[in-house]
């Protein structure tokens, strides 16, 4: 399939339709920045779960245990329990404590202050190497937290849209998405930047480009978008 756009790195198209959003939609945040360990812990939580339940399982987790240290070392029964409510939580209690675990053996404890020194691909690297963190994980872990880093987090939404408007190709997953879109990034955009784009583009896939009948009439970028020009 061949690309709609061709300006430069893609840059100016994604400038574009930024701002469209933005006009749309306003401003999104301020956010509250989660440390490093909260935010993979929220990230191992969040597949295929609503935003609202992954942040209600995350603070029946901090009140249930106090600190990751507790439901690192707690019994897998006890931490499944708690997070009953979100999709897959027989695996998801196996894969958090395997990866808080891993966390300690490799640290000497629980943090993640270190990847702020490290270059973004590096840090996504070494978070993958985790149990149960994949690229959307790792890279909410760098760009939502306080770490503040410059890394795409692409979910669901965010992915049909792209390839809705031609940016990616249809049979993209969510790493070559990640490898593909990063680069048409423009220079100029912050770690903020990048979140707000991500808010922006879910957004839009929320409310408007929905995956079974997207409404077209109302999106405020269908003028760019080669779904609507078929």
């Amino acid at each position: 399939m061949q690309l709609l756009f061709a300006f430069d790195d893609g840059a100016a198209t994604l400038v574009d339709i930024h701002s469209s959003l933005l006009a749309h939609f306003g401003r999104q945040g301020p956010w509250h920045h989660l440390d490093p360990v909260s935010q993979l812990v929220l990230g191992i939580l969040g597949g295929r779960t609503r935003g609202f339940v992954s942040l209600s399982v995350l603070e029946a987790l901090m009140r249930r245990f106090e600190s990751w240290e507790v439901v690192r070392d707690a019994s897998y029964d006890e931490v499944r329990k708690t997070i009953a409510r979100v999709t897959y939580a027989d695996n998801k209690a196996r894969y958090l404590q395997a990866a808080l675990r891993q966390l300690t053996a490799a640290r000497g404890r629980l943090e993640l202050g270190f990847l702020a020194d490290w270059s973004v691909d590096a840090a996504l690297a070494w978070l993958e190497r985790l149990p149960g963190v994949g690229r959307k994980v790792s890279a909410a872990t760098l760009n939502f937290s306080s770490l503040k880093m410059k890394a795409l987090v692409i979910d669901t939404h965010h992915l049909r849209v792209m390839k809705r408007l031609g940016l990616l190709q249809r049979q993209a997953n969510f790493m070559q998405a990640y490898s593909q879109m990063m680069p048409r990034l423009p220079h100029h955009w912050t770690a903020a930047d990048v979140d707000e784009h991500h808010q922006l583009i879910k957004l839009l896939g929320q409310t408007t480009c929905h995956h079974d009948v997207p409404a077209c009439v109302d999106c405020p970028i269908r003028r760019v978008c080669m779904t609507t020009r078929r």
